[in-house]
Formats: structure tokens, C-alpha cells, sequence
């Protein structure tokens, strides 16, 4: 499969991230909870973060959810809530399909997961565990932390998001930033951790098109040369009244950096904005 490919497809996934926001702001059509937390894969000893936002209607349940760190996954969700109990599937757009099952004490939601054996891949398996951020019922008070993990998906999706290169092929962006900030390696995941938000004072709302300014930590997650493993904390400000990125710096790295910080390209203002966003999803 191409990049090119994986990068068409994996529109596929933003829709739905955007699709569920729709559903959010639609005056709660439908129920709505979101998750953060961590898994680890036992087969393969590697860990990773979780996003997820569940969209539920008569025991359904649909979403999406996004998976970084030394692991990749997650996808649309697909499955079935009966009481406290969880079972349901992620199918990413490269069409890899995972079964997770769990159950829900005291706002935390933990189980286990299995990944089918594929081609000339193992079966895996692995523990999860991630703890509520936000809830809303039909009909019921708005809830500004569903938004802000809506937010964190879309920028977490945005910055690993295949970036075409002058000569036509497509990176992936946690090559892109990697590139940008040491001298060799590779880039393998990045994690959105933090997003600080200042709101719009004419807003009355808290919704994606009320931001006005935010503050982006994530953790970029790469291999070395000499270094096996490594991560590098960053932190960005975007202003969107303006469009555009007004600072960009390194917190923190494991490993060697370069001595002058190049340019990073995002295309973040591209998905916040009701306008950008209307052009988006009617495919222009």
C-alpha cells in the first residue's frame, strides 16, 4: 500500500472525528462520553496512549479512537454496551481490526484487547485502561471536556497526518517534525498530551469555532541511531483569529538536537473554523 494511499484513506478517520463533533453540537442527539488513557501491548511489550470518543444510542456503540506512542491502531468503533460491560471492535482505514472488551467502575474503563493474526502476523494481545473526560446525555448540559478531547483528536490526527514532500511522495508527520528537530533517525508516533484553550470573549459557546487561542503540548515519539528509542516534547500557540502558528519551541529530548529549529509546517487553522470546516467535509 502506498503513502499516497494511507494518506487518501486516512481522511476517512478525520470525517468521523468530525462527524462525531457534529452529532455534539447538534443540541445532543444522541448520548456521547470521552476517554483518556494508556494500553499495553503484551505481545510485543510496547505501550501506548488512548483517545476515544463513544457515541451511544440504544446500547450501540459507535465513535472513534486514536491510538500513539510505540503503538498504532484504533480507528472507528463499532460494538455493544449491556450495563457496566463493554464489547466492541476498532477498524482502522488500512483495514486492521481490533477486539477490545472492558467494563466501566467509577469513571475508569480497563479490559483487554486482541489483534487477529494477519499475513505473516502473530495474534497479539494487550491491557487497556482509560478514565472519563467528559459526558453528555441527550438533551442534556453541554460539556465542554467532550469538545476538548474532540480537539485533541484532531490535532493528535493532524500531526501525524502523511505530509507531501517537494519531490511528491508523502512522510509521515512524526517524520515531518523529526526532520525539523534532529540531525537522524526516524519519527514514529506523536501524542497530543495537553491543550490549553483561551475562548473567544464574544462566545457564548464552547465549541470548536469559540477557540481562539490555544497551547499545544505532544511528545514525539522516534528511533535513533545511536539512541534505540527516544522522545522530545514540544509546544505550540495557535491563534485563530489570525491563522496562524505564533511560537513553536522544544520543551525537552532524550536525544541530540539540531542547533537551529526548522520550520515546521501545520496545517492546523485548515480544521478549526465552522467555514474551513463546511468546505472540508463537502470535499472541497
Amino acid at each position: 500500500m502506498s503513502n499516497a494511499y494511507n494518506f487518501m484513506k486516512s481522511h476517512q478517520l478525520l470525517v468521523l472525528i468530525f462527524s462525531l463533533w457534529i452529532c455534539f453540537t447538534e443540541a445532543g442527539a444522541v448520548e456521547m462520553s470521552s476517554y483518556e488513557g494508556t494500553c499495553h501491548n503484551v505481545t510485543g511489550n510496547a505501550g501506548g496512549y488512548l483517545k476515544i470518543i463513544f457515541s451511544e444510542e440504544n446500547n450501540k456503540l459507535s465513535g472513534c479512537m486514536l491510538v500513539s506512542g510505540w503503538l498504532g491502531g484504533g480507528g472507528n468503533i463499532s460494538g455493544v454496551r449491556n450495563g457496566t460491560n463493554y464489547l466492541f471492535t476498532t477498524t482502522h482505514p488500512s483495514g486492521a481490526i481490533i477486539n477490545w472488551q472492558g467494563s466501566l467502575q467509577n469513571e475508569k474503563l480497563s479490559g483487554e484487547y486482541f489483534v487477529p493474526a494477519q499475513g505473516d502476523f502473530p495474534r497479539e494481545v494487550g491491557e487497556w485502561s482509560v478514565n472519563m473526560k467528559g459526558h453528555m446525555k441527550p438533551g442534556g448540559p453541554f460539556d465542554v471536556n467532550v469538545t476538548m478531547v474532540l480537539l485533541k483528536m484532531i490535532l493528535e490526527f493532524r500531526l501525524n497526518e502523511p505530509v507531501k514532500q517537494a519531490s511528491g511522495t508523502y512522510i509521515s508527520g512524526a517524520e515531518n517534525v523529526f526532520k525539523a528537530v534532529h540531525p537522524a533517525g526516524t519519527g514514529f508516533s506523536i501524542w497530543v498530551e495537553n491543550v490549553d484553550v483561551d475562548w473567544k470573549a464574544e462566545s457564548q459557546g464552547r465549541d470548536l469555532e469559540d477557540i481562539h487561542k490555544i497551547r499545544v503540548n505532544y511528545t514525539l515519539f522516534w528511533k535513533g541511531i545511536l539512541q534505540p528509542t527516544g522522545t522530545t516534547r514540544l509546544r505550540f500557540a495557535y491563534n485563530a483569529k489570525i491563522d496562524a502558528i505564533t511560537s513553536h519551541e522544544v520543551i525537552e529530548s532524550t536525544g541530540t538536537t539540531n542547533k537551529e529549529f526548522n520550520e515546521i509546517a501545520f496545517g492546523v487553522g485548515a480544521l478549526l473554523g465552522k467555514a474551513a470546516m463546511e468546505r472540508f467535509l463537502g470535499g472541497n
